[in-house]
């Protein structure tokens, strides 16, 4: 799945800024799976599929912070 920095910021970002997405991408802390570029003059993230992770049994649960 492809999507505008705009577009990821709102579905995947917990609804932050574009800028704040553009610099993330920037520094290289979008998670492993999610691949930003810029194209042109557009920044885009490119959601790669886990669907073969399935095979496995994988939990993934959410960092509790302190």
């Amino acid at each position: 799945m492809i999507l505008s920095a705009r577009e990821y910021a709102k579905k995947y970002a917990g609804n932050c800024s574009r800028d704040t997405v553009i610099r993330k991408i920037q520094r290289g802390l979008l998670p492993t799976n999610h691949i930003g570029k810029k194209v042109g003059r557009d920044w885009v993230i490119e959601i790669q599929d886990l669907s073969h992770l399935k095979d496995y049994n994988i939990i993934l649960k959410k960092k509790l912070k302190k």
